[in-house]
């Protein structure tokens, strides 16, 4: 074996089209057969890869009767390749395959790999963009392009979607430096070659949102909506949904902040009257606890930045919680002078209302739908055109997220809107019901009047209507009356129409059935 001097580096690289140099100078890998062979083998390297498996990889089910022999004659080739750089022993052979010996030599695809993990370490967003420019910037090319095989199209994908990902993560990080045109300007060209990735699409819509965009970020997410429907026949994510939720109530992306007032606030007097008489109340009273509870999209997580920006005009603390589930624990932490305000779907522990420590703070308001007047009002705020205003009003129920929903879509029509409005405030509203039992469970409670378990065991024979009906209670749109459970507002309607889209001559047995228990015929 040769000996060169120390400063000689070997280096392989599959960031583009194969190659190896050695002390900088690049040299010829032979055939791409032959380089399909030394890349299975740098893809294993440090295990043994087996004579058959080089086989597959190369040939697959078309490998030749000589197969053996021609790869036996490639190692061959390439081990005199490296023995001429002092690399005679990096490839190992024993009975039946090959091992190429990791240590002596570098690999781009391993420097990749290492600087992403540094990235996804560092302690600031300038030091992790910068590695992963590093990263990217190894590439020359589609990784091992012109190498044939199944085994080289499988690395290949893999290498690709590393590099993908590596991108995704990138840009992002651009986005936290405030990079918005730079970005909106990039994303487009890498989602004409991945047009299904939904990672792509959540960060050109914040992107757009970020950077003031916000028509051309509601009209990229119904683009999206439409994509999703027609190729996969799903709905977008929850991360994308979310987004779209922001970008429809203009929200920022920070927690409920002291900014200035929104023109497109209406109603809620009645709740901010009496938000700021607890904010006026003696401090030597101790703290006080006011819960918002309400169905999707009624307006809660608006409400509290309503209530952020009266604290701020009265010069009062006060702490805002969106969503949080409160056990009797987190309770103690509050400072005595606190006004604490918590939004969810339910109400607080039980516990709570009975701790005597507690008796006389905790105050529940359940927020409700919007009057017609209010919501009239709200279409009007976002310029919806006074000819659509009625019918708008009248399938919203007063759900502020269904009516903004609608106004924006009415910006832009085209002949699926209301298909994508329906589409979108089922998602937002009905959630995710377990079972497909369970989403029956929802239309039965969107046609009868009052749901029992005992209608839900007629109209949905097959068991479990004692779970059906419990998780019927349990669900935020749902309310339990007297003589049993009501789904009323948007939803209702909603439920109606996704079920007679989706499944007209199921909705024409399941009303017969409701018909039948209700009348007695």
């Amino acid at each position: 074996m040769s000996h060169l001097p120390q400063e000689v580096r070997y280096r392989f690289t599959v960031l583009g089209p194969p190659g190896f140099t050695s002390g900088g100078t690049r040299l010829d890998l032979g055939s791409p057969q032959q380089q399909a062979v030394l890349m299975l083998l740098l893809a294993n390297a440090g295990s043994f890869v087996r004579t058959g498996e080089l086989i597959d990889g190369l040939w697959g089910e078309r490998a030749p009767a000589t197969g053996e022999a021609v790869i036996r004659t490639y190692i061959s080739r390439l081990r005199r390749l490296l023995s001429l750089q002092g690399l005679g022993s990096a490839i190992v052979s024993r009975s039946g395959g090959y091992r190429l010996d990791p240590d002596r030599f570098e690999v781009d695809a391993v420097e990749f790999a290492g600087l992403i993990e540094r990235a996804r370490q560092a302690h600031t967003v300038e030091t992790a963009a910068k590695l992963l420019e590093r990263a990217l910037g190894l590439w020359t090319g589609t990784a091992l392009a012109g190498v044939p095989g199944e085994a080289a199209e499988h690395e290949r994908t893999r290498l690709e979607r590393l590099k993908l990902t590596a991108t995704q993560e990138l840009l992002r990080l651009r986005l936290e430096l405030g990079e918005h045109d730079e970005v909106m300007a990039e994303v487009p060209v890498l989602i004409e070659r991945n047009r299904l990735e939904e990672p792509l699409y959540e960060i050109y819509l914040l992107a757009l949102h970020r950077g003031g965009r916000r028509a051309e970020a509601l009209e990229l997410y119904r683009t999206i909506h439409d994509l999703f429907a027609e190729e996969l026949g799903v709905r977008p994510g929850p991360k994308l949904r979310a987004l779209h939720e922001k970008v429809l109530r203009a929200e920022d992306d920070q927690a409920p902040s002291l900014r200035e007032s929104d023109p497109l606030f209406v109603g809620r007097e009645r709740e901010r009257a009496e938000f700021r008489r607890l904010l006026a109340r003696d401090p030597a009273k101790g703290v006080e606890v006011l819960f918002l509870t309400g169905a999707p999209g009624i307006g809660k997580s608006t409400l509290l930045r309503k209530f952020a920006e009266d604290a701020a005009a009265m010069g009062k603390p006060v702490r805002l919680f969106d969503g949080l589930d409160c056990p009797a624990g987190v309770f103690r932490r509050f400072s005595e002078d606190a006004t604490v305000v918590i939004a969810g779907r339910s109400g607080p522990d039980p516990t709570l209302l009975v701790d005597p420590a507690w008796s006389g703070r905790i105050r529940i308001r359940k927020l409700e739908a919007l009057s017609e007047t209010e919501s009239a009002a709200l279409l009007e705020a976002r310029g919806v055109d006074p000819g659509l205003r009625r019918s708008i009003v009248d399938f919203a129920a007063g759900n502020p997220f269904a009516l903004s929903l609608a106004a924006e879509v009415s910006r832009s029509p085209r002949v699926d809107a209301a298909r994508y409005v329906v589409d979108t405030v089922y998602a937002h509203l009905a959630g995710d019901p377990p079972t497909e039992r369970h989403r029956w469970a929802l239309y039965v409670c969107a046609q009868a009047d009052h749901t029992t378990e005992d209608l839900l065991r007629s109209v949905l024979p097959g068991g479990r209507s004692s779970e059906l009906f419990d998780w019927l209670r349990d669900h935020p749109c749902v309310e339990t009356v007297t003589h049993g459970l009501v789904l009323g507002g948007v939803l209702r309607e909603v439920l109606d129409r996704h079920l007679a889209w989706r499944d007209p001559a199921g909705r024409a047995r399941m009303r017969g059935r409701i018909s039948r228990v209700t009348t007695g015929r």
